[in-house]
């Protein structure tokens, strides 16, 4: 379809640094702001915004000079295609970028035939930004993923920035939970869908915490959630299935907060989480039917049967990166029972042993960590102590809960580690900080327990 050698060039080293100039202009504007010197986040902004548009740079370069190829690069032949369309008239780019145009519209069928993905709004999403950003890059490769990545981070950057308000106290920890896991960094930072899924998420999540904690600008901040909500659900749906009940939990239970009685925070919040989940099920009942007809649980399982036995295959045959959780039922009752193993793959697989590329060798590094870091976590605490303060913190369910939910629907789903370590990042970070706030209890706890020991002396 296109030659390979095409899209990093010459000139995209040439524009590059201008790129970059620019955003970190724009990016030290917006810190002298809004991070005055005293403030505690502002050596963070630049550190994370580096750590990200050198990230997505990284990907193209790795892409294109390690792998040889890739999706990234189609998603590029879309967006030229798309901005070349310029040459007949605005109305066929602006038909095109939108993607309101019909695929055998013989005015635009020179450019539509041209691209695969046209038809696949899930695909689409990418180059339309792409396009966009194109007109501001000269329509060339690394100045546009600068570019990509710089806007990408505004949302994992808002994201950071609502875990600091809830525990400031750990500040550090959540700066490496949100901004600096390699895995997340690299597959997370690139021209790729799983850039623009995990910054929405960010997104929501801000949202979320202004409308139900800060109780601001309600109308506009809910339309702003819906909307990114809306742009998750094009790209990849399931990643809504997983975060959406655990994000509204935790929204009614931070709107707890706003009471000061404390017995009546209590009926409350166990009321609003009950009120939640029935709406929920409603509501969900009402959307597997109308709209999520193919996401029922039989079509799930049947699904992710048939696509881990193809990649398992696949996998099997070209690299050896293939793992396999045994044989599924694809009901609910077999699902479940294959629980355990998808969620431990997901956190805690490739083991080192299990690892056969370099790029997977990494992944079963930073697995390895998480596995050590969760079983500390777990006897620092005694588990006792983690379960009861995750029923006493709204947060530490919410994170959970999306982690427990997603990592199970993906590593059940997939066969390859390849995958997996792309798949599996928009939980990374919410485990994370999960670990991190159960590692590091209170002062007031931390108080009371040395103060026990020492009366045990």
């Amino acid at each position: 379809m296109y030659v390979f050698t095409q899209y990093i060039t010459l000139t995209d080293y040439l524009l590059l640094p201008v790129y970059l100039f620019v955003i970190f202009l724009f990016a030290a504007y917006y810190r002298n702001r809004y991070y005055p010197k005293t403030h505690p986040l502002r050596k963070y902004l630049f550190w994370g915004l580096s750590v990200k548009v050198f990230g997505g740079l990284f990907v193209g370069l790795a892409y294109h000079y390690y792998y040889k190829g890739g999706d990234t690069f189609y998603y590029w032949f879309h967006s030229l295609t798309i901005n070349s369309s310029l040459q007949d008239s605005f109305a066929s780019w602006f038909k095109l970028i939108t993607g309101i145009g019909d695929y055998y519209d013989t005015d635009l069928y020179n450019y539509t035939s041209k691209m695969l993905w046209y038809d696949s709004s899930s695909d689409y999403v990418v180059p339309q930004i792409g396009a966009f950003l194109g007109l501001f890059a000269l329509d060339s490769y690394l100045p546009m993923t600068a570019l990509y990545s710089a806007l990408s981070f505004l949302g994992v950057w808002k994201l950071f920035v609502v875990f600091t308000k809830l525990y400031p106290r750990l500040t550090k920890q959540m700066a490496f939970a949100f901004l600096f896991i390699p895995s997340v960094v690299f597959w997370g930072s690139g021209f790729m869908k799983d850039t623009i899924t995990f910054s929405c998420l960010g997104w929501v999540t801000h949202f979320i915490y202004l409308i139900f904690f800060e109780n601001k600008k309600v109308v506009a901040n809910s339309i702003g959630a819906l909307v990114f909500l809306y742009i998750i659900f094009i790209i990849k749906a399931y990643i809504i299935m997983a975060f959406l009940p655990a994000v509204l939990l935790w929204g009614v239970g931070l709107l707890s907060y706003r009471i000061k009685d404390a017995r009546l925070i209590l009926f409350v919040r166990y009321f609003l989480y009950a009120a939640s989940i029935v709406g929920l099920v409603v509501v969900g009942g009402r959307l597997q039917t109308e709209l999520f007809g193919q996401y029922n649980v039989e079509s799930i399982g049947y699904k992710a049967a048939v696509t881990r036995d193809y990649l398992y295959r696949i996998s099997s045959e070209q690299d050896g990166s293939a793992y396999s959780l045994g044989d599924m039922d694809p009901t609910l009752l077999g699902m479940l029972e294959k629980a355990p193993a998808g969620i431990n793959v997901t956190l805690f697989r490739p083991y080192p042993w299990e690892a056969r590329k370099p790029i997977v060798m990494i992944s079963a590094a930073e697995s390895l960590f998480f596995l050590a870091f969760s079983i500390v976590v777990i006897f620092r605490n005694n588990p006792i102590r983690v379960v009861q303060r995750i029923l006493a913190d709204e947060t530490l369910q919410f994170c959970l809960i999306f982690t427990l939910v997603f990592a199970f629907a993906v590593g059940l789903s997939t066969s390859n580690f390849g995958s997996l370590v792309r798949y599996k990042i928009p939980c990374l970070p919410f485990y994370t900080a999960f670990l991190f706030i159960i590692f590091n209890p209170p002062k007031a706890e931390l108080a009371l327990k040395k103060k026990v020991k020492k009366k045990l002396v």
